[in-house]
């Protein structure tokens, strides 16, 4: 599930970071911004404001994600490890007696 949040974080990032390279080509002060399926007319400068401010939270969401990942990633080798230990010290197999 993190890894999937991450991904569609991952994604968001890469588009909203294109689409600033592409804003920071054009001469025009006013762009078409797409809202659902509507499309206003809005100035660049905010525009380039609110996908900065959008990217920022991206930031910040993927790398509580990436550490929530390590966590579980720990606690995950931890209980791993927890269990071969009991395995291997008390979960030994009867020995069959008498041949």
């Amino acid at each position: 599930m993190i890894a999937t949040q991450l991904q569609t974080v991952a994604s968001e990032l890469k588009e909203i970071e294109e689409t600033l390279k592409e804003l920071g080509a054009v001469n025009e002060e006013e762009v078409y911004k797409s809202v659902g399926s509507v499309m206003f007319k809005s100035g660049k400068a905010d525009v380039e404001k609110q996908l900065n401010e959008r990217k920022e939270t991206l930031d910040l969401r993927k790398s509580t994600l990436e550490r929530q990942e390590n966590r579980l990633r720990q606690k995950l080798q931890e209980s791993q490890k927890k269990i071969q230990e009991l395995l291997g010290t008390g979960g030994a197999a009867p020995q069959s007696q008498g041949s």
